[in-house]
């Protein structure tokens, strides 16, 4: 019996998820230059002509991840800045990114491939649309903390502390899986929220 469309739709999806998959996962392990679309095919369980159906080149695959963490990084500035309550508010989006390393599902690896496109602005392009995004989400957050303390003396600096924090814990989720005795939400955010904590 043929396929219906919406299996037909069902299928390409997951093929595209199982593919963007393992090219972070070799994009993190290899960096996006030494990574080839024959590696990623192989790494999804597909044939190298099959991986070219979905994605025509290695550059367009990654800008479909790019375009990802691009809104992803809105949503979160967004939701910082609307935020009526900066506790509650902070711990929400602290957890969320926690459980997320939890899930072992990528997110670390998604993480460290975007810090290195940002870093090495490779492929070209990638350091300048993750700058803008960045700023955003940092201001916003150095907002939300000033709010949270009542004052804004030291929102920047502990707006610092907060993403070195996670990008440290990115690279040993990373490095270390499931072994990493991750921190809570609360123990995160009790720095940034002073009083409030």
């Amino acid at each position: 019996m043929p396929r219906r469309p919406e299996q037909l739709e069902k299928m390409r999806d997951v093929t595209r998820e199982n593919i963007q998959t393992a090219a972070v996962r070799l994009f993190a392990r290899h960096g996006f230059a030494a990574t080839t679309m024959r590696q990623i095919a192989a790494a999804a369980q597909i044939s190298a002509g099959l991986i070219y159906r979905h994605y025509a080149s290695k550059e367009i695959l990654f800008e479909e991840l790019l375009s990802q963490a691009v809104t992803g990084l809105g949503a979160m500035a967004a939701t910082l800045r609307e935020a009526d309550d900066p506790a509650q508010t902070l711990t929400s989006v602290t957890r969320s990114i926690l459980d997320g390393l939890r899930a072992d599902d990528g997110a670390a690896e998604f993480f460290l491939v975007m810090n290195q496109g940002f870093a090495t602005d490779d492929p070209p392009g990638t350091a300048a649309r993750l700058t803008r995004e960045h700023t955003e989400l940092w201001d916003a957050m150095t907002a939300l903390v000033g709010r949270g303390q009542h004052t804004t003396a030291d929102a920047a600096e502990l707006t610092t502390c907060y993403f070195a924090t996670l990008s440290g814990l990115v690279t040993l989720r990373a490095a270390l899986g499931p072994a990493l005795a991750m921190p809570s939400a609360e123990l995160l955010t009790r720095p940034l929220l002073g009083d409030r904590a």
